[in-house]
């Protein structure tokens, strides 16, 4: 459930929440509160000594906002924790990003429109072999199964786009996916020749930034529930967080609609969408 902006970060009269140990960033974030609790101090002094705000610790406690290694090294020095912590670093950066997307995929498959921001192509529009591509690029060492299995399966999550409850779905998409050729010339033709498809839906809206217009350095997506609850994912490379929090969620439609009213109009954007097909066939 979404908090009020007036009790954001404040544990006075809450029950506190139940970690979920059962991921590389949850035990991590139960480990943080349990050597908090050790050492006998307040989430408040325990932020004070890390120079984070108190509602940031605690999303780091809740795998709301996995730490990074400087902040891992920092949590160990303030806990004095030994290697408790530091030996959960390498599960925490081997872990997928994928797995901190699951929350955002859930709610994404139930939305009632879904708003993106990408420097490529979204995963809601890819082919397979163009999500394949990508993938091999996150991680040339990976088996080439599980990349192909991987792929499919983002595939299949485009059902979501069709029937009676389908999305609306809006994309602001930087200009340089139709030029940045992904796995192969043959790939990008079928990938812009699907994107076409796609934008004859009527629930299906593609726009393309201008080019002379600032961006940002990942992807964006803000989801409105059917129940009206708005809430938001980010992701760059190797890494994804999903935010419920009111706030949060408020700050990132704000970049969108500003990105949004940066982008040219359907009918143009098409325009450039054929006009990239034209250089691949």
């Amino acid at each position: 459930m979404l908090r009020s902006r007036r009790n954001r970060g404040s544990s006075v009269g809450r029950p506190r929440k139940e970690l979920d140990r059962t991921t590389p960033a949850g035990l991590l974030g139960a480990k943080v509160r349990d050597l908090q609790d050790l050492r006998g101090l307040t989430p408040a002094q325990l932020a004070a000594k890390l120079f984070i705000s108190e509602s940031r610790l605690i999303k780091i406690q809740t795998a709301n906002d996995p730490p990074n290694k400087a902040m891992v090294e920092r949590l160990t020095s303030a806990l004095d924790a030994g290697d408790a912590l530091m030996e959960l670093y390498p599960l925490l950066r081997n872990a997928s990003f994928k797995d901190y997307a699951q929350p955002f995929l859930a709610k994404q498959a139930k939305a009632k429109t879904i708003k993106e921001f990408s420097l490529l192509i979204p995963g809601l529009l890819q082919t397979q072999a163009y999500a394949a591509a990508l993938m091999r690029l996150g991680d040339p060492e990976g088996l080439e199964d599980e990349i192909r299995a991987a792929a499919e399966r983002r595939y299949e999550r485009q059902e979501v786009l069709e029937g009676p409850d389908a999305p609306w779905l809006w994309v602001v998409l930087d200009r340089g996916a139709l030029t940045k050729v992904i796995g192969s010339r043959t790939i990008m033709r079928d990938q812009m020749e699907h994107l076409l498809k796609a934008i004859q839906m009527p629930n299906i809206h593609v726009q393309i930034l201008r080019a002379d217009c600032p961006t940002v350095g990942g992807s964006i997506s803000v989801l409105t529930s059917r129940s009206g609850e708005v809430s938001a994912y980010t992701e760059g490379f190797d890494v994804g967080r999903y935010m419920q929090d009111v706030e949060d969620a408020e700050r990132f439609q704000r970049i969108y609609d500003q990105l949004h009213a940066e982008a040219l109009p359907p009918s143009k954007s098409e325009e450039l969408i054929r006009e990239a097909l034209g250089t691949y066939t």
